[in-house]
């Protein structure tokens, strides 16, 4: 039933709510958290809960927990590893300095985001950019599969994804200087 739920919810718009056949009255937010009871690995519910908060506002799930719109995002990641829209709404969302913990129990910055986004979208010349700008000039970053690159490696893979990208041709440019 995980699937009706989320299918009914997502077709409420904000602020409406439908009263189901058993007397319950709930809005979108309750078909998301209903869609999580009946299915705990529903990615979408955990994405679109995310969607719908604030950024200060907590849901409380029916197992007990109370996730912010950054742990949503992470548990959506943790059930659905291959969509990259969800990489990067949670990169948004984290602020400078701002950490949030893995599903693996690791704290994550955005650099740390950004690595998991180059692991996981080897072929996303936009997350190796980004990764590089947010390097000091002398510091590297080891990626999910071990590798430990610096920014110009890192600008290197920008052009193996994308031979167009002109600020990777600059910024290499710059740094080989």
């Amino acid at each position: 039933y995980g699937d009706a739920y989320f299918n009914l919810g997502d077709a409420l718009a904000h602020g409406e709510a439908v009263k189901l056949h058993d007397g319950r009255v709930m809005d979108y937010v309750q078909h998301f958290v209903e869609a999580i009871r009946c299915d705990p690995n529903h990615a979408f519910a955990y994405f679109h809960l995310a969607y719908y908060l604030e950024p200060d506002e907590t849901v409380q799930l029916r197992d007990g927990r109370v996730l912010d719109k950054k742990q949503l995002l992470v548990e959506a990641i943790r059930y659905d590893p291959d969509d990259f829209s969800m990489y990067t709404t949670l990169l948004f969302e984290l602020a400078r300095g701002e950490t949030v913990r893995w599903h693996d129990g690791r704290e994550l910055d955005r650099k740390g985001i950004l690595a998991e986004i180059v692991g996981r979208f080897p072929d996303k010349s936009w997350a190796y950019f980004n990764l590089c700008k947010a390097l000091a000039p002398d510091e590297t970053v080891q990626l999910p599969n071990g590798r430990v690159m610096d920014s110009k490696q890192l600008l290197v893979e920008v052009l193996r994804c994308n031979l167009e990208d002109g600020f990777a041709f600059f910024g290499l440019g710059v740094q080989l200087a």
